[in-house]
């Protein structure tokens, strides 16, 4: 019944799940539920396994996005044709482009 609450029915039949920012809202309203509310105990544990169930949903779902935008870093700053250099890496100037001072 509590992780029923987690999809939506679109999500339960196989369709997309909820947006992040849909958990992420739900996951608020048990929190101040749970704060500014005399319930009996049996309630507040099932308010908070369904959180928690949140806090990880929503965990992953920023982890999946964090490593979207690494990937999409690197292969924005790699250019394939032209392999990327260090400071370290870079070739010395050639003669002709020494400036000697003495």
């Amino acid at each position: 019944m509590i992780a029923r609450r987690l999809l939506s029915p679109a999500a339960e039949s196989g369709n997309a799940p909820e947006k992040f920012e849909d958990l992420l809202a739900r996951l608020e309203q048990i929190v101040s539920d749970m704060e500014n509310a005399e319930l009996p105990l049996e309630k507040l544990l099932a308010s908070y396994e369904e959180g928690m169930r949140l806090v990880k949903a929503c965990g992953d779902r920023l982890s999946d996005a964090e490593q979207k935008v690494e990937i999409l870093s690197r292969a924005v700053t790699t250019d394939p044709a032209k392999p990327a250099t260090t400071a370290e890496e870079s070739p010395a100037p050639a003669a002709k482009d020494e400036i000697r001072l003495f």
